[in-house]
């Protein structure tokens, strides 16, 4: 398996890929039968599934209208002009009766436009001897046609009932088993039984079948789709274990599947009829468009499998070699072609790359080296003393109070810093002499601020003396803690220098109490000593980018400078040198 394995990794993705092409032709004769049979058998499932949609739809919604009109039939019952009609009509005139009734036919008309179920309202007022109707109107009756109507109420077990092949919904009150006497009135909703027929029409247009409505446990009243409605004794034989689950119940009789749904709620059924012969129709066509399916992707395979062989085999063989060869290092590699598709292209480019490639592996080490001196020599270049205006004009000063002492010690510290500064010969110094030229810059700061600055140095261990690092890298951080923390306060002003080591390196930090300092200025700060050097327009920060990317070059991304919240509230910049010495005992820097 180890060799199989192996050797079916080397081979070229041509072999593959008609090898894959084999592997499905092989088993497309089998698996064809296998989906052909498994696709029937889905496609029953479907259209059992679908008859059930149907019928749950037609039942959900005729569930719907029955239970609205029941509402209205309830809701009415308790009118006040309608249950009062007649206990109040011996003490009315002709006319408030006649009014009563007008105005209850209003009410029985609109009750008749709430569902297109609906094919009349009635209502009864036996003492009156009076019938309303919303579409006959009012008219006097006879004690049999409501008595005939009474005792059908209830006859089908639930809130139907069937009169003269007629469906109401009927309400009398008050409500008496004794249907002889008189109840107060009648109120009845007809159903439309052209309207029930019209929506089994509509629902068995599409799939073939006939839709059957009976309505009673015995099923009293049968509406149907068409002219061939299903048999009363057909309907009669329904399972009915399984009725009050709401559940599609299926069995097949004289060559015709049949699906039905009963709702013991209202007491009716919905059977749905389909021919065998019409359900397996669209199998028997599907059958043969899979065979002839078959057939087409086998000629489509083999025809793809021998275009792919010669229009991808060889012009990428001929690719994968010339990689070969200039893997090997031979610098004389050209593939000749006259192709011009895509791997004419390729062809092209590739002779086109070998041609720059030895060019540019001598030109990249030679421009990076140039770049990083470059970059080394402009970053130093951008470091300006920047207060020698200043400091004139502090000498200025000092002489027109005749403070000659004070002038000499300026005078002595400028030009410490401006020696130190002009010192180009060296690149690089030692941190002591960094650390020394930044006290001298201090203490010319100091005798400029007055009494106000305050000085906190800690003295600098002399093994840390010796590290060599990039000329005017603490003063530029000094100069900035004068400029933007110090020289904006009308008073007090404190400077912080000192060192820490951890995990082979060392930090100086530097800091102040400057109130300037906000959250979003501090990690906007932070985030461009993680980046790429760029452009600054901002000149307040520029220094320190500069420091930052100086001492990234000198000694890698893993060290420059970091900005966090001085512990004295303004900003610390730490300076992250490498340092892997170990700090003396206390004898010894004692003895030192």
């Amino acid at each position: 398996m180890r060799l199989v394995g192996g050797s079916w990794k080397t081979n070229s993705i041509v072999v593959k890929l008609m090898t894959a092409f084999v592997l499905v032709i092989l088993p497309l004769y089998g698996s064809s039968l296998v989906i052909t049979q498994y696709s029937s058998e889905q496609m029953q499932t479907e259209v059992e599934n679908a008859h059930d949609s149907k019928l749950h739809f037609y039942h959900n919604h005729l569930q719907f209208e029955l239970e609205r009109m029941s509402g209205l039939v309830n809701e009415f019952s308790f009118d006040e002009p309608m249950s009062t009609l007649s206990t109040r009509a011996p003490i009315m005139s002709r006319y408030e009766i006649t009014s009563s009734l007008n105005d209850i036919h209003k009410k029985l008309s609109q009750i008749m436009v709430t569902s297109p179920y609906i094919s009349d309202v009635v209502y009864y007022v036996p003492a009156l001897h009076k019938r309303v109707s919303a579409v006959d109107g009012i008219r006097s009756v006879e004690d049999d046609e409501w008595k005939d109507l009474l005792a059908t109420m209830g006859n089908l077990n639930g809130e139907l009932s069937a009169s003269m092949d007629d469906l109401y919904f009927l309400k009398s009150n008050p409500y008496n088993m004794n249907h002889e006497e008189p109840p107060n009135f009648i109120l009845g909703i007809r159903l439309s039984a052209d309207e029930l027929k019209k929506r089994l029409q509509q629902l068995s247009e599409t799939g073939g079948s006939d839709i059957t409505l009976s309505f009673g446990d015995k099923h009293e009243v049968v509406i149907s789709s068409s002219e061939q409605a299903v048999s009363t004794g057909l309907l009669q034989m329904l399972p009915t274990e399984s009725q009050d689950a709401l559940q599609v119940m299926r069995y097949q009789s004289d060559h015709h599947l049949y699906y039905s749904l009963y709702d013991a709620d209202h007491s009716f059924t919905l059977t749905s009829s389909i021919a065998e012969e019409v359900l397996q129709a669209p199998l028997e066509r599907y059958k043969l468009w899979l065979w002839m399916l078959t057939v087409m992707s086998m000629v489509i395979i083999i025809i793809f499998s021998l275009s792919v062989y010669k229009s991808i085999h060889k012009p990428l063989s001929a690719l994968v070699k010339g990689f070969r060869m200039a893997e090997q290092g031979q610098p004389d590699i050209r593939i000749p072609h006259s192709r011009r598709d895509e791997f004419g292209y390729l062809y092209s480019r590739f002779n086109h790359m070998i041609e720059r490639l030895h060019l540019l592996i001598e030109e990249n080490y030679v421009a990076r080296i140039r770049t990083s001196e470059a970059e080394l020599k402009h970053l130093q270049s951008q470091i300006q003393p920047h207060f020698l205006y200043n400091s004139l004009f502090s000498i200025k000063q000092m002489a027109e109070v005749e403070n000659v002492e004070l002038i000499q010690e300026f005078t002595d510290y400028l030009g410490q810093y401006f020696r130190y500064m002009s010192r180009d010969s060296h690149a690089e110094v030692s941190l002591g002499e960094e650390v020394d030229h930044a006290m001298v810059y201090a203490a010319i700061q100091k005798i400029r601020f007055g009494s106000r600055v305050q000085l906190l140095i800690e003295d600098m261990n002399l093994v840390y003396r010796s590290i060599t690092i990039p000329r005017v890298i603490v003063q530029p951080i000094v100069e900035n803690v004068f400029e933007h923390a110090i020289a904006k306060r009308s008073q007090g002003g404190i400077l912080k220098l000192s060192y820490q080591t951890a995990e082979g390196r060392l930090s100086i930090m530097i800091e102040d109490d400057g109130d300037q300092l906000t959250d979003e200025m501090l990690a906007e700060l932070d985030q461009s000593f993680g980046e790429p050097a760029q452009r600054q327009e901002d000149e307040e920060i520029t220094g320190l980018i500069n420091v930052n990317q100086r001492l990234r070059i000198k000694f890698g991304a893993e060290y420059g400078l970091a900005a966090r919240r001085s512990e004295l509230g303004g900003l610390c910049i730490v300076v992250n040198v490498p340092w892997k010495g170990e700090l003396p005992h206390a004898a010894d820097a004692d003895r030192r």
